[in-house]
């Protein structure tokens, strides 16, 4: 994004980028256990169709009349993103040459709501809603000289607060149930993505996309995606997807669509307990990026219809889901799904 980094952002970036992969290595060994302990275990469970792990979408259908409730609490910061050449900045009618950056110190609270419109496609409804901390700042606001200023952090500044959410509507269907042949069953899906978002990104003259600090920045995005579910006896299931995230917000930019990678699993701790993992290599929430998302979830079966999931991520946060089975849903508890 930035063309001329410091000396210090280059350290930070490394140490981003050896934490990432330490991150992704030890995501893919207790994947690895996930999968061993469901093979050893002597349970006898059943593992319901769910339409999501801690965070990704599965290819498994909720049902006709089904629904799931989700939402979350996810920390999220980004701070000192600031260009060291002045740029233009739009106020009151007038452009003007400043020094700008943004500062993001707040919590995003997704909350989603997945339907079974049938026994093959889902509807998904949503939104993601921010705390606040979320800052455009013009750094030499007042021009005050430096021999007149008392505090150059402070005194010659202003601050512009943002908003920053989105609403979401989308669809999901299934193409391969699973029809217990030893093959995985596959879903496509996507959603659009509508709100205001954080102007985090530069253009190829380095400056911010949205020259006007006051008034937000308008987006509208479009997410694909393609998962699979591959069944391992009745104990454990393995789920992965990729998916391309285009939005208005990167026309301007060289980072025009954004492909992201999603690997989960879950296995049975008991008959009616599982525990579940996922990571997303990126994330689209009110038109941030979150990378490296990492998240582990344990559900717990109320019922054959009624089942509830509480689950922490990375960022740090957490994410809670109450699920009711739809008609085709229910019927998996009395199958053998043994191959």
């Amino acid at each position: 994004m930035l063309s001329n980094f410091s000396g210090a952002n280059f350290r930070r970036t490394g140490y981003a980028e050896k934490k990432r992969h330490h991150n992704t290595q030890a995501f893919i060994y207790m994947i690895c256990g996930l999968l061993l302990i469901g093979i050893a275990s002597p349970l006898s469970a059943q593992l319901p169709a769910i339409p999501h792990l801690s965070t990704i979408q599965t290819a498994e259908p909720i049902g006709k009349g089904g629904s799931s409730t989700s939402f979350g609490l996810l920390q999220y910061s980004k701070v000192d993103l600031l260009p060291d050449q002045r740029q233009k900045v739009n106020i009151g009618g007038f452009e003007e040459l400043h020094r700008v950056s943004l500062q993001i110190e707040t919590f995003l609270v997704p909350v989603r709501f997945n339907y079974g419109l049938s026994d093959e496609l889902d509807l998904v409804l949503g939104g993601t809603f921010s705390t606040g901390g979320v800052r455009k700042v013009i750094h030499d606001f007042y021009n005050v000289a430096e021999e007149t200023a008392v505090d150059l952090t402070t005194a010659d500044r202003r601050v512009y607060d943002q908003p920053l959410f989105d609403g979401v509507i989308g669809l999901k269907y299934n193409i391969k149930p699973d029809r217990g042949d030893g093959f995985p069953s596959i879903s496509v899906g996507g959603d659009a993505q509508f709100g205001f978002t954080a102007d985090d990104r530069l253009n190829s003259d380095n400056e911010f996309l949205d020259y006007s600090p006051a008034d937000g920045f308008p987006f509208f995005g479009i997410n694909t995606y393609i998962v699979g579910t591959q069944r391992f006896g009745s104990l454990f299931k393995l789920h992965a997807g990729v998916g391309v995230f285009l939005t208005s917000k990167l026309l301007k930019t060289t980072d025009f669509f954004t492909l992201n990678w999603q690997v989960g699993g879950e296995v049975a701790m008991a008959d009616n307990m599982w525990l579940a993992a996922d990571f997303s290599r990126e994330l689209p929430y009110a038109g941030l990026n979150v990378t490296n998302f990492i998240g582990f979830a344990f559900r717990y079966e109320v019922s054959n219809t009624l089942a509830f999931q509480l689950g922490f991520n990375s960022q740090p946060g957490f994410q809670f889901n109450l699920t009711f089975g739809g008609e085709k849903a229910q019927t998996f508890g009395g199958e053998n799904l043994l191959f």
